[in-house]
């Protein structure tokens, strides 16, 4: 008789491994398939670990609540995950500073700041001086929002750690393509290079790579690749970044290791090209100049290409899906991957143990 897993996920990112993690620490039997190598593939990994619940965020709303809750677990899962792991993700100490450029947006950041005050949150309204004392390395700017929470992580750090502690908790299965999955009775049959596999519910946390898994039941907001070019410098020793840097056309994440990662381009309807090209680099260079000009002289390391998962609404799409709740759906974080996941392993994990419904999760269930 073929074997019947409490549950296959589908997919072994930050939020597929975060998933199968939960459930295996809570005694479910799991088995976590990826198409590559675990800890190596996806969006995850290219990620530049920005945990941006109050710069990424232009309105109050469920949105901004899940990320606000979700960032609010990363001390405890740093600890968590050095323990079990062995592996620091770096969580940053400093904060991030969100950029004006114009009088428009100076208007718009100090309305931001004053509905997150509201609700809870710091903020802080900086004058153009306060900035250049603050980070010499910038031009002049009309000012900043000082966001001390919204801190960062070192992405490829992230996911290795999320993905030796699922190791550790569950059956995984690496260089496994998932083809199909048809619900059958009371189970779920995956159809996969490496056969077929059995389970009593599915968690798709595919990412951008969701549509490509026929026999799936339909949704009306479909996920569909958005391609992101970026790119990393080591400045020369006179030069560092204390706070991560947002700004309206480029973003600047300082790494314990010395690094700034510099990104990103968006790129939608390129599918799954993997090119690194002149044309995005030549422009994020141009912001980069713009933005701090003497990071122009640092010392080029490497550029990449990620896929983000996204939607037309740019929400995620979490829980069961609306025909059957045999397929549990943990994708289109968008750009939000590495900031949600903790709230996401958290949500879906309860979910299909039932410790909570989907009350939970509601206004991002997939309809």
């Amino acid at each position: 008789m073929e074997k019947t897993y409490d549950v296959i996920v589908i997919g072994g990112g930050v939020i597929g491994s975060i998933i199968a993690w939960r459930l295996g620490q809570a005694g479910a039997d799991v088995l976590l398939l990826e198409k590559g190598a675990l800890g190596e593939h996806g969006a995850s990994g290219a990620a530049a670990g920005m945990l941006g619940a109050q710069f990424e965020m232009e309105e109050p709303g469920p949105a901004y609540d899940a990320a606000i809750k979700s960032r609010g677990l990363y001390p405890a899962l740093a600890d968590e995950l050095l323990d079990e792991t062995g592996i620091s993700i770096q969580l940053s100490q400093a904060g991030t500073l969100r950029l004006a450029h114009s009088e428009n947006e100076v208007a718009l950041l100090k309305k931001r700041a004053a509905w997150q005050v509201a609700l809870g949150a710091r903020a802080e309204w900086l004058s153009s001086d306060a900035v250049s004392r603050r980070e010499p390395l910038l031009a002049n700017v009309h000012g900043a929002l000082d966001l001390p929470d919204d801190r960062n992580v070192a992405a490829p750090l992230v996911h290795q750690a999320l993905a030796a502690a699922a190791r550790k908790r569950t059956e995984v299965r690496e260089g496994t393509a998932v083809y199909r999955c048809e619900v059958v009775d009371q189970a779920v049959t995956v159809t996969t290079s490496a056969g077929r596999f059995h389970a009593k519910r599915i968690v798709l946390a595919s990412g951008a790579w969701t549509g490509q898994i026929a026999g799936l039941p339909r949704v009306k907001n479909e996920i569909a690749p958005v391609k992101g070019q970026i790119f990393a410098l080591r400045p020369r020793s006179a030069h560092r970044l204390t706070h991560t840097v947002f700004a309206s056309t480029v973003y600047l994440v300082p790494k314990q290791d010395g690094r700034i990662v510099v990104g990103a381009s968006e790129e939608h309807g390129a599918g799954f090209n993997q090119d690194v090209t002149p044309e995005a680099l030549a422009s994020l260079f141009g912001a980069l100049k713009a933005v701090a000009p003497d990071l122009t002289t640092a010392s080029f390391e490497s550029a990449w290409v990620g896929f983000r998962p996204g939607t037309a609404d740019a929400k995620p799409q979490l829980g069961p899906h609306p025909e059957t709740d045999r397929v549990i759906y943990a994708t289109g974080h968008f750009r939000n991957g590495i900031l949600l996941a903790p709230i996401t392993g958290r949500w879906i994990s309860e979910y299909l143990l039932g410790r909570t419904d989907v009350a939970a999760f509601a206004p991002f269930l997939p309809r």
